[in-house]
């Protein structure tokens, strides 16, 4: 195929950004943190063929890490499987998480030199990429490997792609919401077999049976999950009124990085504070590791989702609480989510406050009308489900 104006402005921006990230893959700190080198020349799994998932944030990921684990019960002659993710972090929790199930790696640059190594030693047979990682390189890549449509996009969100991308090679996509479909069917011209699927957080749970369970024997009355740094002093303020109360609050942050920080604004702020797995009554709890969010809500009573109190950010995982029966409140902000926050704020499936001072008026849905949603979602993540199954089939 010969090289039109696309294809060698795309081919400008790779170059260029494999010589910046040389450079700054020459800064030890740097390389320590974001794996230049390890991004542009891997090492990656060399025994191919695999099916290639990818996913950024740890959210991602660990939906990613369920489907693999569906994969290998429900699709016949089931493929090895690696997940790439963007995060360092992510693929350090990952690679202890998915040693059954899947090989783990850090991503390969969205450059053809990087994603010419990576194709080379890992011979991907599909791609699925988790929520919107449409990455220009890897659909084009992934294109030229096979005359099939061998990509699909699982739990999808959509509100814009990067310029000159070419869908071509994709063969299906599910997508969270109607607004999400609507977007990215008008974006696609209507070339991708797309459908509306929810989101597949949910795959397992809804794999399971769908179970909602109210917990029991509580000894947290408050999860804080993954807080970040930008929402410290809103934190502070309404664990304040839970430890006045003499509740027990435990926080998990969003980066383990800014544990310290928390832990110095409670200080400041003269509450107590523990280290979990200790929990008690007029105290804080603080997680100083990734994993623990499901072993906490097993015995939480109520729980605030983080990434809702400052609008830049993105909020956390909410229907990890609402699957288990947690009580579970947002604040005013849902970047990433805020159609299906709307959504279900107005079903009361759950609560919303605008400003801390409302935090101790929150409300705690019913569990009835917790479940009686949830079980319209687990619908619509089984039907897309069975249609992933089938787009696999055909091109294994």
């Amino acid at each position: 195929m010969g090289l039109n104006v696309k294809n060698l402005g795309l081919l400008a921006v790779g170059t260029a950004v494999k010589t910046v990230a040389k450079a700054v893959g020459k800064c030890p700190r740097l390389e320590r943190e974001y794996h230049i080198e390890e991004r542009l020349l891997g090492p990656w799994p060399s025994d191919g063929p695999y099916l290639w998932l990818h996913g950024a944030s740890l959210g991602e990921c660990r939906m990613l890490q369920g489907l693999a684990h569906a994969l290998k019960e429900d699709l016949p002659n089931c493929p090895k499987i690696l997940i790439t993710t963007q995060k360092v972090e992510v693929a350090s929790f990952l690679k202890d998480s998915c040693a059954d199930v899947a090989e783990v790696a850090i991503a390969p640059a969205d450059i053809p030199s990087a994603l010419h190594s990576f194709v080379s030693s890992v011979q991907p047979l599909g791609l699925i990429l988790a929520e919107n990682e449409l990455w220009p390189g890897y659909l084009s890549t992934m294109s030229k490997l096979s005359t099939r449509r061998n990509v699909a996009l699982v739990s999808g969100r959509y509100r814009r792609s990067f310029p000159f991308i070419n869908f071509s090679g994709m063969g299906y996509a599910c997508m969270q919401t109607a607004s999400d479909l609507g977007r990215f069917t008008y974006a696609s011209k209507g070339f991708v077999p797309c459908t509306m699927g929810g989101d597949w957080k949910l795959l397992n749970w809804a794999r399971d049976g769908g179970l909602v369970c109210v917990p029991e024997k509580t000894t947290v009355d408050v999860a804080f999950l993954s807080f970040h740094q930008e929402e410290a002093g809103t934190f502070v303020s309404m664990a304040k009124d839970s430890v006045d109360k003499g509740e027990s609050v435990v926080l998990l942050p969003r980066r383990l990085s800014e544990l310290n920080l928390f832990r110095k604004l409670l200080k400041e702020a003269e509450l107590p504070v523990v280290d979990y797995p200790t929990v008690q009554r007029g105290a804080v709890s603080l997680v100083s590791r990734f994993g623990l969010s499901h072993e906490i809500l097993l015995k939480s009573r109520s729980a605030m989702v983080g990434g809702s109190f400052d609008r830049r950010l993105g909020i956390h995982d909410f229907w990890e609480p609402l699957r288990m029966g947690v009580s579970t409140c947002v604040g005013p902000y849902a970047k990433g989510h805020d159609d299906v926050v709307t959504k279900l704020v107005a079903a009361h499936v759950v609560g919303q406050i605008l400003s801390p001072s409302d935090y101790l008026r929150r409300r705690h849905p019913s569990p009835d009308v917790v479940r009686t949603y949830l079980m319209c979602e687990r619908m619509k993540v089984l039907n897309s489900y069975k249609l992933l199954l089938n787009f696999l089939k055909g091109i294994l």
